[in-house]
Formats: structure tokens, C-alpha cells, sequence
């Protein structure tokens, strides 16, 4: 009952019932379906006292989550903060649920069975409305023209969350690597009969959400698989098929990939930073950027940075890292004895990385699917024995945490600095 309710409530977040159906929207459904899951998810957490190995992680996202919310405090808009709050919460409430409930290679297959279907739905309402929004050249709820009369492209989208073509493609990549954890040890199962045609509709839908960077996550996502398997012939063939693949789709999108196709993204970046020397510690506040700028920053690392100061930056880097840290380390823990857990870790490894790189060009740094991964990753990590079995001892996290931080920064600005140049 409590899991079901669980896939319900993220599938529901994911849809938004309430672009689908404006009359639910005053009965805040969401809120109530969070409600409803809270004492399952309590019960589930008693009965399960594994879950509690699980600290760093969880500490971290549980502070990241509270300086969010306070943020707003030293800028004494007070009330301010009741929205924030209310934006968090249910993305936290998707961590916690995940942690508890996606501890087993069997609940992941489901938590995937579920996603594919999110995508597949918004594919299929999209695939509907192209032949109306090829024809009058207006928008629709799945479908977004973009570019001139003489080179129009329609890029498909979600409603809610994935309301943003890049979002989507972003999301459609989240769930590519989760396609080939087989459930056998060895072998090409029957599953490679449903992974290997899901990823080519995938891949033809990432190319019809027309964003930059999911394509380019396309070729990080393809060289860490091969880099995995092959190692430094992985590299090579990867760094060649993606250097054809980026110029055969740039000879066929009006969007191309090039330094000059940002330009407009490193002008709002250049605020971005002023915005984070004007409050280096606290940041500006949540949503502050979008009421200063009139846009969002198209920069998941900067955002946090510019909102929420370097404290919140360095809570939101360190969610990540240890994340990573400890995902890398349990294929050599329980290679042996769980050798389907040990496939999830790597999946979600890269899928998580897959995201970080994407975040890089959107805002999506407060978004429902990036806890929602994180507490698949959490739970993967409690399943394989928590923090004191995959230990970070020896890690330095948070100095690896703190170059992180310092790194992506320094890396916006030399790229600011060229563009200016």
C-alpha cells in the first residue's frame, strides 16, 4: 500500500494534475496525496531500522532543504519564506519516501516501469498534437514551435515540472541508463527485447525537445558507459561517435551547438555572479534571481550559488558528491554477493552525473526528480549497508565538495572572461 501510493504521488508530481486538470488545482491534490503518504511512510521507517545507517546523505539534504527555506530570514522577508517552503516540501517529502521504499533491486524496476510510462504518456500526447501545431503554428499544451517562418521547429515538452522542452529531455536522459540494469547476472535477457526500442524512442524524443545540452549529455552519457566498459579505448570511440554525432545533428538543427548558440545564456550568467559577490554568504534568496533578472539563471550551480550564498552551495554541492562517492564504491562492496545492487549503483551513478552535467545549462536545482534520484540513490546505498559499510572514511568529501564549488564557479567566469575578451 505505502509504495503505491508512493509511485502515485511521484508519477502525479510528474504529470501535474493540475495543468491537466485546472478545477483540482484549488484543492491543492498534491498536498493531500503528501498528507496521505506520510503516516505509511512513517510506519514504513520504524519497521525499517536500516534506514537509519543512512546519515550524511540524508543530514545534508535535510539542511540544504531548512537553509532554503530560512534564506529569505537575514533579508527580513519573513513571509517570504512560506512559499519557499511550500515549493520544498514535497520535493523533500520525495527523498524521504524514496529512502525508505526504493531499497531493492525489485522496487527500482518498478520506480522505472513507472517513469518510462510518464515519458511514454507525454511522447504519445505530443505525437497527437504535432499534426495541429505543424499546421497553425501555434503552441499546445505538448508541443512548442520555435524559430522563423522559413525554419520552424516544434519541440516537444511536458506539462508542470517538464513544462520546458529541455527539462523534458533532461528527465528523458535521467532514465536512459536505468534501462539496462538487467535483472539477470550475465547475458542479454528478455528485458534488451523492451531497453533496446524504449531508448531508440528516447533518443528520437531527446531530439525533438531541440535542447543543446541534452544532446550534448547524450555524448557524456554514451562516453561514460563505454569509458566503463572498454576503459581508454572507451574514451576514444566514445570522443569520435560523439564529435560525428554533434555534427550530423548540428547539419539538421536550426538550434545548433556552438559557443555562439549560449551567448545569450553567458549574458545572464554575468549577472548570476554579480549577484553572488553582492551576498557571498547568505545569497540573494530563493527566487530572488528570476524577480531580479526577469528569467531564470540556465545554470543549476550558479543559481544555488547566487540564492543561497556559498553555504547553501556547498549543502547542495555536498548532496551530491557523497551521493556519488558512496555509488562508486558499492560495485567493489557487494559485487559479489548482490550483483544486481551493484548494477543499480552504476546506473544511477551515471544518471545522476548525466543530471549534474544537464544542470549545468538549467535551472533545475530545486526540482522534484533530482530528490527524487537522490533517494533512489539513498536508497541503494542503505540496501548495500549504509554509511558504515560504504563508509566515506578516506573520501574528503567536503574538501572535494569545496573545489567543486570553487571549480564550477571559476569555470563560469574564464568563460565569461573569454566571451568579453
Amino acid at each position: 500500500m505505502g509504495l503505491a501510493l508512493v509511485l502515485i504521488y511521484i508519477a502525479l508530481n510528474l504529470l501535474s494534475p493540475a495543468d491537466m486538470l485546472p478545477a483540482l488545482a484549488p484543492y491543492r491534490p498534491m498536498l493531500v496525496l503528501a498528507v496521505v503518504n506520510l503516516p505509511f511512510a512513517l510506519m514504513s521507517r520504524f519497521q525499517a531500522p536500516e534506514v537509519g545507517k543512512l546519515r550524511v546523505q540524508f543530514a545534508l539534504v535535510l539542511l540544504f532543504c531548512g537553509f532554503a527555506c530560512a534564506a529569505l530570514i537575514p533579508h527580513r522577508m519573513y513571509g517570504a519564506n512560506i512559499r519557499t517552503v511550500e515549493e520544498m516540501v514535497p520535493n523533500v517529502i520525495a527523498y524521504f519516501l524514496g529512502v525508505i521504499h526504493f531499497r531493492t533491486p525489485q522496487r527500482l524496476r518498478l520506480v522505472r516501469t513507472m517513469l518510462v510510462l510518464i515519458a511514454l504518456f507525454v511522447m504519445f500526447n505530443a505525437l497527437l498534437e504535432m499534426p495541429y501545431a505543424r499546421s497553425t503554428g501555434l503552441q499546445t499544451p505538448y508541443v512548442m514551435p520555435y524559430g522563423s517562418a522559413l525554419s520552424m521547429e516544434y519541440r516537444i515538452r511536458g506539462l508542470g515540472m517538464l513544462h520546458d522542452p529541455n527539462t523534458f529531455g533532461q528527465f528523458l536522459l535521467m532514465i536512459l541508463p536505468l534501462l539496462f540494469v538487467a535483472k539477470g547476472d550475465t547475458g542479454l535477457g528478455l528485458g534488451w527485447l523492451f531497453a533496446l526500442p524504449i531508448s531508440a524512442v528516447f533518443l528520437a524524443a531527446v531530439y525533438f525537445t531541440g535542447s543543446r545540452g541534452a544532446m550534448l549529455c547524450l555524448v557524456v552519457l554514451v562516453g561514460l558507459l563505454l569509458v566503463r566498459r572498454l576503459r581508454t579505448t572507451g574514451a576514444v570511440i566514445a570522443t569520435f561517435v560523439g564529435g560525428l554525432g554533434l555534427l550530423g545533428l548540428n547539419a539538421y538543427k536550426t538550434r545548433t551547438i556552438s559557443l555562439s548558440g549560449g551567448m545569450d545564456r553567458l549574458a545572464i550568467w554575468s549577472d548570476g555572479l554579480s549577484y553572488f559577490k553582492q551576498s557571498p554568504l547568505w545569497g540573494i534568496g530563493p527566487r530572488a534571481f528570476m524577480d531580479r533578472y526577469g528569467m531564470t539563471a540556465h545554470n543549476s550551480f550558479l543559481l544555488v550559488a547566487a540564492e543561497l550564498g556559498i553555504i547553501g552551495y556547498f549543502l547542495w554541492m555536498g548532496m551530491l558528491v557523497v551521493t556519488l562517492f558512496q555509488l562508486s564504491r558499492i560495485p567493489a562492496l557487494a559485487g559479489k554477493s548482490d550483483p544486481s545492487l551493484a548494477r543499480w549503483a552504476v546506473a544511477l551513478q551515471i544518471s545522476l552525473s548525466g543530471y549534474m552535467f544537464t544542470s549545468f545549462f538549467l535551472s533545475r536545482a530545486y526540482e522534484l526528480p533530482l530528490f527524487m534520484l537522490l533517494g533512489m540513490c539513498g536508497g541503494v546505498i542503505i540496501a548495500a549497508g549504509g554509511d558504515d559499510v560504504v563508509t566515506l572514511r578516506g573520501s574528503w568529501w567536503p574538501a572535494w565538495t569545496l573545489i567543486s564549488c570553487v571549480g564550477i564557479l571559476a569555470l563560469v567566469y574564464v568563460m565569461l572572461r573569454l566571451r568579453f575578451a
